[in-house]
């Protein structure tokens, strides 16, 4: 039988909730939504519409606008009036094209709406620009078919919503040469949801890929922006870690209190100094020391 006081379970659980509560609440950021604008260039009664995953419902133009801007690359983007009154419709993206007045016809009364590529101010970057400005409009060095997979492709091997994410978590990545993006949607598209692979070293050899019987069915991506070198890293980090000392609250301390008479603990605390926990457990209770109060028998 195990006989504790309460007060020494809730002391020995205290710091770790503690913990989980300032983790779960400093990691909570909220950004800010940029304001677009764009302008009109034609209005027509029929365009080639996108594939399907280009084409989405929203409430209207100016959402429009914002979907464009927040899903790189898009030059111009079509608005499908739906409901006048409310201004409602449907958003058409082209991802990697421009407009082709040719290919529209007009009459009457239009429906659809084209607009230039929005003008954006305000709120935070584009969310799937990734790590810098460049990964916004990936360009594929290579479109093959049949290139092997990263030998480790647990840690590299990634869902991705398009070429734009895959070259940004490319860039974010501790280390990466080139990725290689495989389209998982309607008409293979680089720019609909697939699956990124990372190769941390080595250059693409375009030997190891095998002839496409249709069209190419992976675009490999060079890394546009790779992060510094492991050891210029690791100096960063190191003198970071020294000038650091307003987040954190290190403090190395000698104490008895709540140990064996004759014993010394030394213990660094980093958690914020919000959250000073100085002797969580009581150092007495009546005659008995602290290790004295937790009783084990058989």
């Amino acid at each position: 039988m195990i006989v504790a006081p309460f007060w020494v379970s809730i002391a020995f659980l205290a710091p770790r909730a503690l913990a989980e509560a300032v983790s779960a609440t400093s990691t909570t950021s909220t950004a800010a939504t940029p304001s677009c604008t764009a302008s009109l260039i034609d209005s027509l009664c029929s365009y080639p519409e996108p594939n399907g995953n280009f084409a989405v419902a929203e409430d209207s133009v100016a959402s429009c606008w914002d979907y464009c801007n927040n899903n790189p690359p898009c030059d111009f983007i079509i608005f499908n009036a739906g409901n006048p009154t409310l201004g409602t419709g449907t958003c058409w993206l082209y991802p990697g094209e421009t407009f082709d007045a040719s290919k529209g016809t007009k009459c009457s009364t239009p429906n659809l709406s084209v607009y230039n590529k929005p003008v954006c101010s305000g709120g935070s970057a584009t969310t799937t620009s990734g790590a810098c400005a460049a990964t916004a409009t990936p360009s594929a060095i290579a479109s093959v078919c049949g290139y092997p997979m990263p030998g480790d492709c647990f840690e590299n091997c990634y869902a991705s919503s398009g070429a734009t994410n895959c070259l940004s978590i490319c860039a974010e990545a501790d280390s990466c040469s080139y990725a290689v993006f495989n389209p998982h949607n309607d008409g293979n598209s680089q720019y609909a949801d697939g699956t990124c692979w990372v190769y941390p070293n080595g250059t693409y050899n375009a030997k190891d890929s095998t002839t496409c019987k249709g069209g190419p069915e992976q675009y490999v991506y060079k890394n546009v922006c790779p992060k510094p070198s492991s050891k210029a890293k690791s100096t960063s980090s190191s003198s970071s870690v020294l000038s650091s000392s307003t987040g954190t609250a290190e403090a190395s301390s000698s104490s008895t209190t709540g140990a064996a008479p004759g014993s010394t603990t030394s213990s660094k605390n980093t958690a914020p100094t919000g959250l000073s926990l100085t002797n969580p457990l009581p150092p007495r209770c009546g005659n008995f020391d602290v290790a004295g109060l937790i009783m084990i028998s058989l």
